[in-house]
């Protein structure tokens, strides 16, 4: 009788150690992957579509007391559509993995602008993903306060021509759902545009 729990305790292992192994050639694989922002479809912070304002005179006044108010207490809440390309290099095209959280930030010119957190899950796979993702902005603070600067910075430059932008990388830093719970990764990938 015992000798039948050591087999089905080593069949166990030897299944645990299975998933074990493909969740960590998963891990690996989105690890190593280049990434790439193709484009972004849609921005609205607290409802304010910031795509087609290239500077403060496109803003109405109600727009601008909203986003005021909502910037005074760094209190900014933003959805995005955003196209992602995955390319996980050969012999990896059919992984797929969920992101069931996403840290992220925004760095203008390499210093850190703006960032957030994603806490819905995201469904990736190799090639172009499109994302919807709902997130709290936070501003970077300045004397403890969010930077005015910051905020306007941001707005014109979704707007800007490509040549006129400082150079802009976005970073993410997902955790993923593995057969053994979630994973976070060590450290921010960066995706530029």
């Amino acid at each position: 009788m015992t000798i039948t729990y050591k087999k089905y305790a080593l069949l166990l292992a030897l299944v645990l150690f299975g998933f074990a192994c493909s969740t960590k050639n998963d891990v690996e694989a989105f690890k190593d992957a280049d990434y790439s922002l193709k484009s972004i479809d849609e921005v609205r912070v607290n409802g304010i579509n910031l795509l087609d304002k290239k500077g403060a005179e496109d803003f109405s006044f109600g727009e601008a007391a909203t986003l005021f108010n909502a910037f005074s207490s760094n209190d900014l809440n933003a959805k995005s559509t955003l196209a992602l390309n995955v390319d996980l290099g050969e012999g990896n095209e059919d992984r797929t993995m969920t992101v069931t959280q996403l840290k992220w930030q925004l760095l203008v010119d390499n210093q850190q602008a703006v960032s957030g957190i994603v806490q819905e899950p995201v469904q990736l796979k190799n090639g172009l993903n499109t994302i919807t993702v709902t997130t709290p902005l936070k501003l970077v603070e300045e004397n403890g306060n969010p930077d005015l600067n910051s905020l306007l910075r941001l707005t014109t430059l979704l707007n800007s021509d490509k040549e006129k932008r400082p150079p802009i990388t976005l970073q993410i830093k997902p955790t993923i759902q593995t057969s053994v719970g979630p994973f976070e990764l060590p450290a921010f990938i960066n995706i530029k545009q």
